[in-house]
C-alpha cells in the first residue's frame, strides 16, 4: 500500500463524499485522481472523478464514462464505470485509502472524455 501522502495522477482512493447536497453524489467510493501530481504534493486538495457501480440503460451517458473491469492493478472490487463529467476537489483529508492505478490505457480515455466535456 502507498504512502497516506501518494496522491499521484492515475491514483484510485476510496474517497467519502458526505456531506453532500440535492443530487450530488453521496457515500464512500472509489475516485480516481484527475489533478497533476506535481500539484496534489502542493496543495491541500486534489481533484477526483467518481467510480459508479451502476449500469444505466440511459445511452446518452455512455459518452461520459470509461467501463473500468476491476484488476489486481486497480483494485476495484467490481466491475464500474468511471464517471468523466463530475469532476469534484476535494481536500485530502476526504481520501481515506489508497486503492491502487488506473490502467494507462483507461486512464487516457478518461483524460480525453474529461477535456471534451471541459473544451480544453
Amino acid at each position: 500500500m502507498a504512502e497516506r501522502g501518494d496522491y499521484r495522477l492515475g491514483s484510485i482512493w476510496l474517497v467519502t463524499f458526505d456531506p453532500s447536497l440535492s443530487t450530488e453524489i453521496r457515500k464512500a467510493r472509489p475516485a480516481l485522481v484527475v489533478s497533476g501530481t506535481v500539484f496534489n504534493a502542493q496543495r491541500t486538495k486534489v481533484t477526483v472523478l467518481p467510480f459508479t457501480s451502476a449500469r444505466p440503460d440511459d445511452s446518452r451517458i455512455s459518452p461520459a464514462v470509461v467501463a473500468v473491469p476491476s484488476s489486481a492493478q486497480n483494485r476495484l472490487s467490481v466491475d464500474s464505470l468511471l464517471v468523466c463529467v463530475e469532476p469534484m476537489t476535494f481536500d485530502k483529508m476526504r481520501l481515506i485509502q489508497r486503492l491502487g492505478e488506473l490502467e494507462p490505457e483507461l486512464l487516457k480515455q478518461a483524460q480525453s472524455i474529461l477535456r471534451q466535456y471541459l473544451k480544453l
